[in-house]
Order: structure tokens, then C-alpha cells, then sequence
């Protein structure tokens, strides 16, 4: 407001902070972001139209999700996760999933599974005309799963697992084309459909398989990993 006091227009949680966590994610989502690159401060500051104060929180807010790191004197990086913590996080992605997966199986409704086919149209088309928000997409069929669980807090652990995951791939994946498995999705949710709730677990404990046999997880092939100059 115009007569509100300057300190006070800069205090509290402003829409913009959400507008560029959301974007500066979606750019890690869609690997236009990579692991060890830099994020310069002034320039989104500028680009935003917010002092540097307001960036400083939104990284500091991905900092608490351990997707970007600071270095002392050379500022904020996207993380580079080492093996240990890519071997971590599948396994704790993969025990919070089923569960979630388990009570999207007993609560999911008939709109329910028509989003989630609805999604799988989406995905399919992503992924057939190489669409360059393919890798979100993907991914939000795991959240949209998380979300009819019914279960917020879980849905928010997922969520946050989810981001991390991209970020393993983008070091250790075997190969630069996304991995394409949308037909075990709609296996997983033919079976959420029909309530097999055994029949949905192991379909996607096979497609969690598939997932971290495509990926190279030794430090040689972290060490490979393209690292943009953070200069």
C-alpha cells in the first residue's frame, strides 16, 4: 500500500517469493537447472523486481528441502547429492511412496482415477512429441498420487523427496533421454481403479526398480557430471 511504512511492505511472506521458488523449481524439474550450478542473488533479485533479502529466503527455503547449498564467500549452488544420499533418498522415497500408494488405493474415488488418467494422456503426449516440461509432468503423476492419499503430511514429505530425486538423476542418470515408463503408470492405475492394493504396491515397487536401474550411482560417475562454471 502506498501509505504503509517501507519496513513494513518488506516484512512477512510477499506472493513473489512463491512466484520464484516455483519457477527456480520447475527449472530444476525440467533440467534447465543443474546440479553445481550457480544461483547469483542480484540477478533474481533483479529479474523479480524484489530486494535480495526476499531471494535469500526463497533459497534458504530450498536449502531446508537440501536442493541448494551455500559455499562460504561464493554464495548459492544447486545441490549435487553425493551416492550415499542418492542411495538415502530411494530408499526413503520408496518406503514413504508405498505407503502413500496404499491409502491413495483405499481412498481414491472415480474422479480420482479419471485425473489420473487424464494425467497419463498428458504424460503420453509429453513424452511422444519430447514436450520440454516432460520430466515435471512425469513427476506430478507421484504427487497427484501423494494428494489423493488424503494424508497432507505425507503428501508434503513426498513432495519434497520427489524434487530431490530430480536431482540424482541429473547426475547419475546412465543417459541424457528421460526415462519413459508412462505404461507402468497406467499399470499402477488400472490396479488403484480395481482397489488391488497388493497388485499397485508391486507394480510400483517394479517401476521404483526400473527408475534406480537407470541410474550409475559411484562417485565416477558424480565426478562426470557436467558442473557449470559458478563464477
Amino acid at each position: 500500500m502506498a501509505g504503509e511504512p517501507a519496513e513494513a511492505r518488506m516484512r512477512g511472506k510477499h506472493p513473489s517469493e512463491d512466484v520464484i521458488y516455483s519457477r527456480l523449481v520447475d527449472a530444476i524439474i525440467q533440467k534447465n537447472l543443474r546440479p553445481g550450478q550457480h544461483l547469483n542473488e542480484a540477478k533474481l533479485a533483479e529479474a523479480h523486481g524484489v530486494p535480495r533479502s526476499r531471494v535469500r529466503r526463497v533459497l534458504e527455503r530450498l536449502r531446508g528441502e537440501n536442493v541448494v547449498t551455500f559455499e562460504l564467500h561464493r554464495g548459492a549452488f544447486i545441490s549435487r547429492p553425493t551416492v550415499k544420499e542418492a542411495f538415502d533418498v530411494y530408499e526413503a522415497r520408496r518406503d514413504i511412496e508405498l505407503s502413500v500408494l496404499r491409502l491413495t488405493c483405499e481412498r481414491a474415488n472415480q474422479a480420482d482415477v479419471e485425473r489420473l488418467r487424464q494425467h497419463l494422456d498428458a504424460e503420453a503426449a509429453a513424452f511422444s512429441t519430447g514436450a520440454a516440461d516432460v520430466n515435471q509432468i512425469s513427476g506430478d503423476f507421484h504427487i497427484l498420487l501423494g494428494s489423493m492419499s488424503r494424508n497432507p503430511v505425507l503428501e508434503k514429505i513426498l513432495v519434497t523427496l520427489v524434487r530431490r530425486w530430480v536431482l540424482i538423476q541429473s547426475v547419475y542418470e546412465r543417459q541424457r533421454d528421460t526415462l519413459c515408463l508412462t505404461h507402468e503408470h497406467g499399470r499402477i492405475v488400472d490396479c488403484i481403479a480395481e482397489k488391488r492394493v497388493d497388485d499397485a504396491l508391486a507394480e510400483l515397487a517394479r517401476h521404483f526398480d526400473h527408475i534406480f536401474d537407470a541410474l550409475e550411482l559411484t562417485d565416477n560417475r558424480r565426478a562426470q557430471a557436467d558442473i557449470y562454471d559458478p563464477s
